[in-house]
């Protein structure tokens, strides 16, 4: 007889049972694979989709190819049947990448102010705020990468102008600090 445990906390399991188990650790997808395969799902169903939706879905997936698929169903759903980036992004409570920069750039001026009235706005269009601090942890990891790296752009993103600018605007110290 064999028993197959499939847990994300191991830790939870006695471990009078770990030391009896193998174990194998599976490695999280990348946005690229996660992304291919919707695709394939979608085409096989007949589903129109807009590619910007598919990638915001792989991304917010993070390696998980259930989670993908239990967003693109939900997706699909409130799309009306059609997979499109605004209502994915709607759907998501997605912040548009412009409140991201703006707050960065709020944070460089040491604008509080500015900084208040932006997460007033983002508020108020019912945002998740702790969706904003993720996105905002990313734009500054990407402007640290581009400031050890300059040459290096990521082929998923179409938003690497504004980081580029932003790289500019920031000293290596603040980045880490606002990091």
């Amino acid at each position: 007889v064999k028993f197959i445990l499939a847990t994300t906390d191991p830790e939870q399991i006695p471990v009078t049972i770990l030391s009896r188990c193998l174990r194998f650790n599976l490695r999280r997808l990348l946005p690229e694979q996660i992304g291919a395969h919707l695709r394939q799902i979608l085409k096989a169903e007949g589903v129109s989709a807009e590619d910007p939706a598919v990638d915001r879905i792989a991304r917010a997936a993070d390696g998980s190819m259930r989670d993908a698929l239990s967003l693109l169903d939900q997706a699909i759903a409130y799309g009306g049947g059609r997979l499109q980036d605004e209502e994915t992004a709607r759907m998501m409570g997605s912040v548009d990448h412009a409140h991201i920069v703006r707050l960065v750039e709020a944070l460089a001026a040491g604008d509080a102010p500015e900084l208040l009235d932006i997460v007033r706005e983002l508020a108020a269009q019912a945002r998740n705020l702790e969706t904003v601090l993720t996105e905002l942890a990313e734009v500054l990891h990407r402007v640290g990468l581009l400031q050890l790296a300059p040459e290096y752009r990521d082929p998923e993103r179409s938003d690497w102008e504004s980081v580029q600018a932003l790289t500019e605007l920031l000293t290596p110290e603040d980045v880490q600090l606002f990091y």
